[in-house]
Parts: structure tokens; sequence; C-alpha cells
């Protein structure tokens, strides 16, 4: 079955039936419903990949992230299908799982599928890697962090900024033994290092850094972390009263852990998390944190991606505000 063979079960030109495939938001409503109708009937399927070739324009979207099962990436992920379900491109998805040494692997099999752009949720390392994206001469839209040295164009947030807020609200309800839980690795390394300063500044010591886990890798959000904190939390004297979690997953494990243990929220222990998931304002008690537009970025990095020639060269990079939600965990 060929494209000419639909036009001509349709009434339409080969080239009515080609804009209906290739940018079907271009094309009158009835005049879609019917192509659409005729190849579903004959069970025809485009080739997409070999139209993209021999046009030099492609109509897919490469979205990276480091975990699909990351709660952290839903809301991003749902801002990139839902542009290119309004313009009529597609999302095709990869993850890294963390791993750094697989980077580049994945980031190959990417590019091999010619998209229009790509989106990470992270910023390359391997001077390999970065050199295979520049040279692939397609925009590249880096997320979730401020790069010192993007590929090309960014669409984030301060995760520098947000820790210092949090430390801020820490000093502002009476705590004074702050520590932080999370890994060191990645971004979390900025969150560490601006909740550190902002703590030194305010309170006159540096917070006590309690890890998740062991090893080099970023580990992937759980919600069996709370054990890690409550052992430092019994060791650690004096004892800690306020603490700034990675994520809201790892808040919520602290606090479940807390509170099985008849530790009192907030009065012993203040608990703040990152990321305002979905299930943070129902729990009791309900979870403090900090809210980040990932939907909004993930809008805006497909947006960028499809259409980089819509940002000024001298504005490459949109910072987007991020936001201390107070509830009641501190």
């Amino acid at each position: 079955m060929r494209l000419k063979d639909i036009a001509d079960r349709t009434g339409f030109s080969v080239m009515t039936v080609q804009r209906a495939i290739a940018s079907p938001n271009k094309v009158a409503k009835t005049t879609l419903e019917k192509i659409l109708k005729v190849m579903d009937e004959v069970g025809y399927i485009p080739d997409r990949n070999a139209s993209s070739l021999k046009g030099q324009k492609s109509s897919v979207v490469g979205l990276v992230v480091s975990s699909v099962t990351s709660m952290s990436f839903l809301s991003q992920i749902q801002g990139v299908a839902d542009y290119c379900s309004m313009t009529g491109m597609e999302m095709l998805i990869w993850q890294t799982s963390y791993d750094y040494s697989s980077e580049h692997e994945v980031l190959r099999a990417v590019l091999e599928r010619w998209p229009a752009g790509i989106i990470l949720t992270f910023s390359p390392t391997e001077a390999r890697t970065r050199e295979m994206l520049k040279r692939a001469s397609i925009p590249i839209v880096e997320t979730f962090e401020i790069p010192e040295d993007p590929l090309d164009m960014v669409v984030g947030f301060s995760n520098r900024g947000a820790a210092r807020k949090v430390a801020r609200h820490f000093h502002e309800i009476g705590k004074r033994v702050p520590a932080f839980f999370g890994q060191l690795i990645g971004r979390d390394i900025g969150r560490w290092e601006a909740f550190s300063e902002e703590c030194e500044k305010l309170m006159g010591k540096s917070p006590i850094h309690i890890p998740i886990g062991t090893g080099t890798k970023m580990q992937d959000e759980n919600f069996e972390a709370g054990p890690y904190f409550l052992e430092a939390f019994n060791r650690i004297s004096p004892k800690i009263d306020c603490v700034f979690c990675a994520s809201d997953v790892t808040a919520m494990a602290v606090a479940s852990t807390a509170t099985r243990h008849s530790l009192s929220i907030p009065d012993q222990l203040a608990i703040c998390g990152f990321g305002d998931l979905p299930f943070s304002a129902h729990m009791v008690p309900s979870l403090t944190t900090v809210r980040v537009p990932d939907y909004e970025i993930g809008k805006t990095a497909t947006k960028l991606a499809a259409n980089p020639s819509a940002v000024p060269h001298n504005n490459r990079s949109l910072i987007l505000p991020t936001e201390l939600i107070r509830r009641e965990s501190s």
C-alpha cells in the first residue's frame, strides 16, 4: 500500500495525504478524518523515518531522562507530551538510569533516530559525549539545572536558590541544628553547597550531611530511605532539629519513619522536601517542600527544541522560579 493508493481512495492529492501524515494540525479536520479513516481501513502505517530522511526534517523530539520511574520527572514528561500533541510532533523517550557511564551510548542511539531536537534532564559530563552532541548540529535543551557551560539552550531553575530558601525558612522558625539528606552527586551538590553556605551564614554552623545509601551512582528515589536517616538521627549529638531532603519521596520516608518512632513533627524535627509531588499536600503531616515548575519546563523545552529560531542567540537560558510551599511538616 502506497501513498498514491490512499490518495486514490480518498480523492485527495498525494501532497494532501503527505501533509495529513506529517503535519495533521495543518489539514482541515474533515479532510484529516477521511484520510485517517481510509488508512485505518487498509492498515496503512507511514514510514516516518524514511520521510524525515527524504525531507531532511524530523517531527521527532528526543527526551532523555535520568529515570522513567522517578516521580520527579513525570510532570516534565507530561509537558513534553502535551506540546507534541498540540503541534503534531512526536516524543521518543530514553533513560540513563542515573548511570553516567551509559550517557554516551544512550545519546548516540537518540541521534541515530535523526530527531528535530533533544531535551535532557541532566548535563553530560564526558568530553566525547558533549563533542558528539555539538557536532550533531541540532537543538539541545538542558533542563533541571543551570550548567556553567551549556551545550546549546537551557530551560531550568536555580537549585542553589531553592536550597537557600529552605535554609532561611528553617532559621525563621527557630531551628538551629540542620541536616541535608541526600547524595553529593549531580544536582544535589549545588543544593548541598548553597544550603550549607546559607546555614553557616544564618545559624553559624554547617549542616550535617546524611547520605542516602552508599556508592557513587545516583540513587533513584525510594520509599525505604527512612531508616538511614533515623540511624544517623539517633547517633548524632546534639540532636538534629530540621532536615532538608533531596526529594519529596525521601522526605516522606523520613516523615513516616519519624512518626512510627514517636518523633514529633515539626517540634522535634522539621522536614522539607523538594519537588512538590502530588502526594506531598496530602501527607499527615502535610509536607513543606520546594515547588518546581517542571511541567512548564517540559513544554518550554519542547517548544525550543522544535523551534530554536524563536530564541534570540543572546538569551539561550530561560530560568524559571521555584517556590517554597510551607505546610505542616515545618
